[in-house]
C-alpha cells in the first residue's frame, strides 16, 4: 500500500467526534453535548408538539435519558449522536402523544398558541397553520415524524432513514405520498367552506 492509500484511509475526526467520545465518561464533554443539541431538540419538539411547554418537558425528558444511555452508546461521531439523539426524541414525543394527551386536546392548545401562526416571510404569513397543524395530526406517527424531521429540523433523506430505522428510498417515497395525502386534505377542507 503506497503512502497516500493509507492516508486515505485515515479516517478524520472533528472537534465534535472528539466531543462525543468524551462525553461517555466526562460530564463536562455531555455538558457540551447539551449545549450544541439543546436548541435542536427543543424546536424539533415544538414542532412535533405544537405546545412551548409540552416541548420543553419533553425535551428535559430526552436529555436525561441521553445522560443515563451516554457509556452505552455505541457510535463515534457527532453525526451518530445527532441520529441517536432525534432518534430518542421522536419516541418521547410519540410516547408522550401516545400516553399524555389526546390528539385533538394537543392541537387545540396548538391553534390558541399558535394565533396567526409562524412570523416569517409572507409565504408563512398566509398559511393557515392550524389547519395545517390538524392535517399533520391526522397522520401516522411515523408520518408525522418524517415531515417534522424534513422540513422542520431540515434533516437530509440519509439521516432521516437512520433516526426511523427505513431505506432512504423508503423515507422519500413515503414523504412524497403524505405530501399528497395533505395537499388533498387541505386542498377539500378549503373547498368545503366556499
Amino acid at each position: 500500500m503506497t503512502m497516500v492509500g493509507a492516508m486515505a484511509n485515515v479516517v478524520r475526526r472533528t472537534e465534535g467526534d472528539d466531543l462525543v467520545l468524551r462525553a461517555k465518561t466526562d460530564a463536562d464533554a455531555l455538558a457540551e453535548l447539551y449545549e450544541m443539541y439543546y436548541e435542536r431538540i427543543f424546536r424539533f419538539c415544538v414542532h412535533r408538539l405544537f405546545y412551548r411547554e409540552v416541548a420543553e418537558d419533553v425535551a428535559s425528558t430526552i436529555f436525561l435519558e441521553v445522560a443515563r444511555k451516554i457509556r452505552d452508546f455505541k457510535g463515534r461521531t457527532d453525526r451518530d449522536f445527532r441520529n441517536w439523539i432525534y432518534t430518542i426524541a421522536v419516541n418521547q414525543a410519540n410516547a408522550y402523544i401516545r400516553k399524555s394527551l389526546r390528539r385533538r386536546r394537543l392541537l387545540a392548545k396548538a391553534a390558541e398558541s399558535l394565533g396567526a401562526g409562524p412570523q416569517g416571510d409572507d409565504d408563512s404569513a398566509r398559511l393557515d397553520w392550524p389547519r395545517l397543524y390538524a392535517a399533520i395530526m391526522k397522520l401516522k406517527p411515523q408520518h408525522q415524524t418524517i415531515i417534522t424531521l424534513r422540513f422542520f429540523e431540515n434533516l437530509p433523506f440519509d439521516e432521516i432513514s437512520q433516526v426511523l430505522d427505513i431505506t432512504q428510498s423508503t423515507a422519500r417515497v413515503t414523504l412524497h405520498r403524505v405530501l399528497n395525502k395533505l395537499r388533498t386534505s387541505l386542498q377539500s377542507s378549503f373547498e368545503g367552506e366556499l
